[in-house]
């Protein structure tokens, strides 16, 4: 991205985006248009619909979306006192546009089975109110609205049937309903009991508002009647209070959690830590029991080796005095004569007996089966070679050492 634009404040760019269509003000920072969309929802710079311009080409003059506060400096206002009573906007002054659609839409609207038009799949507050009371629902709502976001808190409309609008903040909502009290019409008080009960009740002209996180369940909702014990401009101020109150809380609980997740983090990065030293001694240690053992087990086999090697040459010695006596006692036996069967014996067991000996397996190799020194081996070898020797049947099996 430019630098340029990279150094501009939130103001500054969206003074900018409102004083030029995008295209012009991209082209002026070398940049394309969707990069510059794209910083000004970094920002959160509210930009000019697509036909804003034609209506400035037009001679109309369309309203400009305002900048709201961050979220810090929403905050920071949020915690500051109100008034302790506001105004209803007197019949000039124009409504915030989302007032006037509910106006708009409350008065074009049915009323349903109680004599209230309702206002729930209008995708703005849910209002039930009478035909009467359609413009002071209108004209609260726009003063509940304006207060409320001019310090960042916005009020998003519903999306889908039957999904009214909210105030939103983050992942917190908050709700707003807007409700005329109900009361037994004089027609039907004077009516006697067996005659039809229609009309019963009607809109008794005071309003009750709501406020909830789930409009699925009250349990946490809030209410406000305007029964005349305070002013309407009281009640609202409470409203608006309450509404900032709420979303401060809400921003301090994410705050507070955001700390604790950090802390957390920090605790599991020393523990993850402290593991990995402890684990890295463990393998150190693992190794070196490892290599000490191999380095034993060289050690124990040589000797081992050198008397297999000696019990085996014991074995071929014998053997081959056996064959010599077997040869001696059938030559004099025979006149120094030996059968053909006799001298196959003679071959097949000086094979035998040859075979006994360690000459003939390759021992002693000083390489193999000598003295080496444990310390010029290095940890996790190579190690010195051993060699595979058979035991000799005769030679009873020597315990391996008891390694440390």
């Amino acid at each position: 991205m430019n630098p340029s634009c990279d150094r501009l404040t939130r103001e500054q760019l969206y003074e900018k985006v409102w004083s030029a269509p995008t295209t012009q003000v991209a082209a002026e920072f070398g940049i394309s248009d969707v990069a510059l969309a794209k910083r000004c929802k970094k920002l959160n710079v509210p930009k000019p619909s697509l036909g804003y311009w034609a209506k400035i080409a037009a001679g109309q003059k369309p309203e400009k979306t305002p900048l709201l506060p961050t979220a810090a400096e929403a905050f920071v206002q949020a915690e500051k006192a109100l008034p302790k009573t506001l105004s209803l906007p007197d019949a000039t002054e124009p409504l915030h546009p989302l007032a006037a659609e509910l106006l708009q839409k409350l008065a074009a609207a049915k009323p349903s089975y109680d004599k209230r038009i309702w206002s729930e799949e209008l995708t703005l507050p849910e209002v039930k109110v009478g035909k009467g009371s359609i413009e002071l629902a209108a004209k609260c709502f726009h003063v509940i609205v304006t207060n409320v976001e001019s310090i960042g808190i916005p009020f998003r409309k519903g999306q889908g049937y039957r999904n009214p609008g909210f105030f939103r903040m983050g992942n917190d909502r908050l709700y707003l309903g807007i409700e005329e009290e109900l009361v037994e019409s004089v027609e039907t008080a004077r009516r006697r009991s067996w005659q039809a009960p229609e009309g019963r009740r009607v809109p008794a002209g005071r309003l009750t508002f709501s406020l909830y996180r789930d409009r699925y369940a009250n349990r946490d909702s809030k209410q406000w009647k305007d029964d005349g014990k305070a002013s309407l401009g009281t009640l609202l101020a409470e409203i608006v209070a309450e509404i900032r109150r709420h979303f401060v809380a809400a921003q301090k609980r994410r705050e507070q959690e955001a700390i604790e997740r950090e802390k957390q983090a920090i605790e599991w990065e020393k523990r993850r830590r402290e593991y990995e030293k402890e684990e890295a001694i463990r393998r150190e240690k693992e190794r070196q029991q490892k290599h000490a053992g191999a380095l034993e087990a060289v050690m124990h086999a040589r000797p081992e080796d050198l008397i297999k090697a000696a019990e085996w040459w014991r074995l071929h010695q014998n053997a081959t005095e056996f064959i010599a006596a077997c040869e001696q006692r059938w030559r004099g036996d025979q006149s120094g004569e030996i059968t053909a069967e006799q001298q196959a014996w003679l071959t097949w067991a000086r094979e035998n007996a040859n075979a006994m000996s360690p000459f003939e397996m390759g021992y002693p190799d000083p390489a193999k089966d000598g003295a080496f020194d444990p310390a010029l081996v290095p940890l996790g070898g190579p190690y010195p070679a051993k060699r595979d020797f058979p035991r000799p049947p005769t030679m009873p099996k020597i315990p391996p050492p008891v390694i440390q």
